[in-house]
């Protein structure tokens, strides 16, 4: 009985690891969307975005809205010109506009480590879209076939 005790009452006090208390990786939460897109049920791709410039001190004061983006496409090309963010068949834009540069990111990359959603499947870009004077950011993922997803960011947070 007393064991029973001493193991409820010591697991009770220890701290959750489920939830941070880093606040760069609770911003990082807060200011990441998520969308898919389908063919029937199934999965065709995958965006998950963070909004840096919410999300890291370095980037608060930066000229341009910058993103880190991870991309899985389905059946994507192996030809690195043409997959993930460069793929044909999909668009990327901020309020209508698209990027200004692209960088691609090893997975090892310290940018990625805030990043609350990691995958070894996805690739990942630093994206840089021109300044956007609108309090409200809203971000396009988009194919022909599939149709598009729109990721909301505002400047606020």
């Amino acid at each position: 009985m007393m064991i029973g005790l001493l193991l409820l009452t010591t697991g009770c006090s220890q701290k959750s690891s489920f939830f941070s208390n880093d606040a760069l990786e609770q911003s990082a939460v807060i200011n990441t969307q998520k969308g898919q897109l389908y063919s029937s049920l199934e999965i065709k791709a995958s965006i998950v975005s963070t909004y840096l410039n919410a999300s890291k001190p370095q980037y608060k004061d930066s000229k341009t809205e910058m993103f880190l983006v991870s991309i899985f496409i389905d059946e994507d090309s192996s030809d690195p010109k043409k997959h993930g963010i460069y793929h044909k068949d999909y668009t990327l834009t901020l309020n209508g506009k698209k990027s200004i540069a692209i960088k691609k990111l090893d997975f090892e990359d310290d940018l990625i480590k805030i990043a609350p959603i990691r995958n070894r499947w996805s690739t990942y870009y630093l994206v840089e879209f021109e300044h956007q004077s609108d309090e409200k950011l809203l971000m396009s993922f988009k194919n022909d076939a599939y149709g598009e997803v729109v990721l909301e960011y505002s400047k606020g947070f």
